[in-house]
């Protein structure tokens, strides 16, 4: 429920050193430090004008995820691309999404998880 907040210090951030002054203490603090780094960072590209798209990962030791739902001709589609620096496993984070796409897909037609 952050709504974005990270997006508004960011840019505070930025505007901070494009202008050449000191950044205040709070970005100094480890704890801003912790928030800041995303090991999934994800956006969607659901559009009738995008079939395929990427997203990269925002630190070394991320994922970078890209995911579409159904739109128009695809309503019964989901998917996601997904990238990562080589020193991520990304076919185990793969075999993951899939597990859990399909135990959503298995509740949603209302059978048992294992089933």
């Amino acid at each position: 429920m952050g709504q974005g907040f990270d997006r508004h210090l960011f840019a505070m951030r930025y505007l901070a050193n494009s202008k050449g002054q000191a950044l205040p203490a709070f970005y100094q603090d480890p704890a801003y430090a912790a928030v800041n780094h995303n090991i999934l960072s994800t956006s969607t590209l659901t559009s009738p004008a995008v079939s395929l798209g990427g997203f990269a990962p925002v630190v070394p030791d991320g994922f970078g995820v890209g995911y579409g739902v159904g739109y128009g001709v695809h309503d019964h589609w989901i998917g996601c691309r997904v990238s990562s620096y080589p020193s991520r496993h990304v076919h185990e984070f793969l075999q993951c999404v899939r597990k859990s796409l399909e135990d959503i897909f298995t509740v949603l037609e209302g059978k048992p998880i294992g089933s």
